[in-house]
């Protein structure tokens, strides 16, 4: 993987100044017996103020200053929130070079043997740089293009595309690549059509693949097909709007954590790094946010009717949740400063251990597709906890107690009953004690 360094062509800048980096991808020469290695200088089309640039961590600082002016106007919530999204727009559009870099560098390495800094080049200005690769050509040909093709394409023009977008659309073309080589041809809009979607499927599956897996990468492939149509008016192979042509899917074993266990969890004596986690994670189980909103939650955020109103980042919309007392107390315990988020994949490990520290050990059966066959084995409880726990927790808890569906779904997000009903995780006891309350079994007539 390329080592790659950011840094301002102007340090001392009162205005904007680009920002160039180095790629160190192995290329060297020989000199007198030692290796000297040749980084390749490129020029980004990126600006930043010198004032906002971290040369530490080679990213944009964490400031206010990323807000838009009119913000300033509004209050301070919106501030922090619109200097939030513009300063991770700016480092995502960096984190997409890195990945392109990469790609780029695997696709021209052959047999071992490193590309050339001019084929780098070449290959990151069709991308940064198109008005200059193609100032002789008046009109691009997206009839000829394949689906490899149009996934680079759409990297390239969609600015509004998320980074965690981009690298599945990455994920898919790595797929492609790797099936056309096994199928010794190109994969094209006109014959994307149901005989490729099964031997695609074939051949993922053939990866050992899970089948939400492939769903998710036969749902790009259509998404690509649909713009190709739609969008730039390509002949397409119209199966991918067939019913057969549906993503995979099947039922995954997500469970959900009762307000016994919750408490349970709560009453926990923990170490610094324990309990952090844990009261991140109740504060999601008791709101219904996000993993990617949790770390954004400060005391603006809070109102004085008592409740919680945030942008959320994944569907830009904004929620407002009822603060419980639990979480009022583990605002007030860290001053109303919640502590650093890890990583999603730390943060998964630490909650894990918690819920086994609080006993949540009920069995648990799992079936799942791998490489076409089904597997059944049984877990404890605990080693399903993850950080979406939270929010299935919230929502079957709080339908449980008997809060209106569509009430919880102006939190939830989701857009149709049968599609949260699908997300909450109720079990058949679970079911049968809600039931038991209900007028129609507490008033039935007793026949003698």
């Amino acid at each position: 993987m390329a080592k790659i360094r950011f840094y301002l062509t102007n340090k001392r800048a009162k205005v904007e100044t680009k920002l160039y980096c180095f790629i160190n991808y192995g290329l060297y020469v020989e000199e007198k017996g030692k290796k000297k290695y040749l980084p390749l200088k490129y020029t980004t089309p990126f600006h930043v103020l010198p004032e906002l640039w971290n040369a530490e961590n080679n990213r944009a600082k964490e400031t206010i200053k990323w807000a838009d002016a009119d913000k300033f106007e509004i209050s301070q919530s919106a501030v922090d929130e619109s200097a939030r999204e513009n300063r991770n727009k700016f480092n995502d559009s960096l984190a997409v070079l890195e990945l392109n870099v990469n790609r780029i560098i695997s696709k021209l390495t052959v047999n071992n043997r490193l590309p050339r800094h001019e084929q780098v080049k070449k290959e990151l200005d069709k991308i940064y740089y198109p008005d200059k690769v193609i100032a002789n050509v008046t009109e691009i040909d997206y009839q000829s293009f394949d689906l490899i093709q149009f996934i680079d394409h759409l990297i390239r023009s969609k600015s509004d595309l998320k980074l965690t977008t981009i690298k599945s659309y990455l994920v898919v073309r790595k797929n492609l690549q790797e099936y056309q080589k096994k199928h010794k041809g190109s994969v094209t809009p006109q014959n994307a059509n149901i005989d490729f979607y099964n031997s695609f499927i074939s051949y993922l599956t053939g990866k050992g693949l899970s089948k939400n897996t492939i769903g998710t990468r036969i749902k790009i492939v259509k998404s690509i097909l649909a713009y190709a149509n739609e969008k730039k008016g390509v002949e397409v192979s119209q199966d991918y709007k067939l019913k057969s042509f549906a993503k995979p899917r099947e039922e995954t074993e997500s469970v959900y954590l009762t307000t016994d266990e919750l408490s349970r969890i709560y009453d926990l004596t923990l170490p610094k790094s324990l309990d952090n986690v844990r009261d991140l994670f109740l504060i999601g189980c008791d709101t219904g946010l996000r993993f990617s909103d949790l770390s954004r939650l400060k005391k603006d955020n809070i109102n004085s009717d008592n409740t919680i109103s945030i942008t959320t980042q994944k569907t830009v919309k904004k929620v407002v949740v009822p603060i419980t007392p639990r979480v009022r107390n583990i605002f007030e315990k860290y001053d109303y400063k919640l502590p650093r988020v890890i990583s999603n994949q730390k943060f998964n490990q630490f909650l894990k251990e918690i819920a086994r520290y609080a006993e949540i050990k009920e069995p648990v059966t799992i079936t799942k597709t791998v490489k076409g066959m089904l597997v059944t084995r049984t877990v404890s409880k605990w080693e399903l906890v993850t950080s979406h726990t939270a929010r299935r927790s919230f929502a079957t808890n709080a339908f449980l107690n008997d809060v209106p569906a569509l009430a919880i779904m102006q939190i939830t997000g989701h857009r149709t009953e049968s599609a949260f009903m699908k997300y909450i995780r109720m079990s058949p006891k679970d079911n049968a004690i809600k039931l038991q309350s209900h007028k129609f079994f507490t008033q039935m007539a007793v026949v003698k």
